[in-house]
């Protein structure tokens, strides 16, 4: 399958912080997934995040809602926290959720994910990663389907975006779910997932490491990121994120360039 330039088309930047979601909004981002811990694989933000957020982004909003790093197995008491920071999220105007509810084998917790859609109907709730551990990613398709969400998150498969994996889930959606592809995609690979998948959006973190000089005499204290400098951080790179917008220029509609 070929993709050929769509109006249609919506790139979706990953962020981890209120500088991230002013860079995505500068360089006018379709969507944005609001996060925290990044280096945690992202967490629900704050809600003072999100209140920022949304003041200082126009467009679409999809908070993560996850409690704690690991797996996406959840205790009933987790699980109730989860739906409450969603309930939370959207009363300030968030526009979507994105959450992942699995069986201790891997498989889609249905009447978890259900109970998303049951207690917020006309919420844009996006199943995230966490259906690439799914044993069988077509049977979870389904699942989701009949559940009511929207989009899910998805690299076709447990490793890097892998365009044989995507296609094959675009061609089993058939439109009745969105396909957002995601996993190391950055303006190297962009273009050609775009093309062999058939996908018609694409979520991408753009990240760099900040490593600035910690305080003098730190001793063995180390708050930074594993394998990186003691006072290290991610953010969003605008250098990274301006090859990834030339790299879907040709997918994007005139009113989505920018000229920054």
């Amino acid at each position: 399958m070929s993709t050929s330039p769509s109006r249609n088309f919506t790139l979706e930047l990953c962020t981890g912080g209120i500088e991230d979601v002013l860079l995505a909004a500068a360089f006018d981002a379709d969507r944005i997934e609001l996060n925290c811990g990044m280096a945690s694989g992202g967490l629900t933000p704050s809600q003072a995040l999100a209140e920022e957020a949304r003041r200082v982004f126009t467009g679409n909003i999809v908070s993560m809602i996850r409690p704690r790093e690991g797996s996406f197995t959840y205790s009933p008491r987790e699980f109730l926290m989860m739906l409450h920071d969603a309930e939370l999220l959207v009363a300030m105007g968030i526009n979507g959720l994105a959450v992942g509810c699995l069986n201790e084998d891997g498989s889609i917790h249905r009447s978890q994910a259900y109970r998303f859609r049951e207690i917020l109907p006309n919420t844009e709730l996006v199943f995230h990663r966490a259906f690439d551990w799914t044993p069988c990613r077509s049977e979870a398709l389904e699942v989701l389907i009949d559940c009511g969400y929207r989009r899910v998150l998805t690299g076709g498969g447990p490793g890097p975006a892998c365009s044989e994996g995507l296609k094959s889930l675009v061609d089993q959606a058939d439109g009745r779910i969105e396909l957002v592809a995601c996993g190391g995609i950055r303006a190297h690979n962009a273009a050609q997932i775009i093309q062999d998948s058939g996908v018609t959006q694409i979520h991408s973190a753009a990240r760099e490491v900040v490593d600035p000089t910690p305080p003098a005499n730190p001793g063995s204290l180390h708050f930074g990121l594993p394998d990186s400098g003691p006072a290290s951080y991610g953010q969003m790179s605008q250098q990274q994120l301006k090859l990834l917008l030339e790299a879907v220029h040709p997918w994007r509609s005139p009113d989505q360039q920018t000229d920054d």
